[in-house]
């Protein structure tokens, strides 16, 4: 058996941005969020997790959350170590099919979707905020999953 020293660990990295009505400096033109009252924007944010092995085979889910919530629109610490899991062992995901069953902002499921899965996000049908949150995810991250 090798060392555990050999393998590299893959880098992870969370970022919180605090949207203020005008543009996040990383979030592109197109990603503006449009907030209906000052109550929403100062509990909206964007958080940027990095998943990256090396310099060059990394990239970053930008996720939309709305820490207002009880639940569905923030993203909860479990499922950044499910995805990170999923990072880790990306090639028993990629080509297969993937369910995220109560999927909230999705980010295991859109990890999932980056390393290759086919992948559908489901959540309560009766809380249309957050199968919009779900779609809007899937567009800001340029990703294309069923709902």
């Amino acid at each position: 058996m090798a060392p555990r020293d050999k393998y590299k660990k893959p880098k992870l990295e969370h970022q919180s941005e605090q949207i203020d009505g005008n543009e996040a400096s990383s979030v592109e033109k197109d990603d503006r969020i449009s907030l209906e009252s000052s109550s929403d924007e100062e509990m909206t944010t964007i958080s940027h997790h990095y998943f990256s092995s090396t310099e060059d085979d990394g990239f970053s889910i930008r996720i939309i959350e709305n820490m207002k919530e009880e639940y569905g629109l923030f993203v909860w610490p479990s499922s950044i170590i499910l995805a990170e899991y999923i990072w880790q062992q990306k090639s028993r995901f990629s080509g297969v099919n993937v369910v995220e069953l109560g999927a909230g902002t999705s980010l295991p499921g859109l990890v999932a979707a980056k390393v290759g899965a086919h992948v559908t996000l489901t959540d309560d049908s009766n809380r249309s905020e957050v199968l919009d949150s779900m779609k809007r995810l899937c567009n800001v991250n340029d990703l294309n999953c069923r709902l």
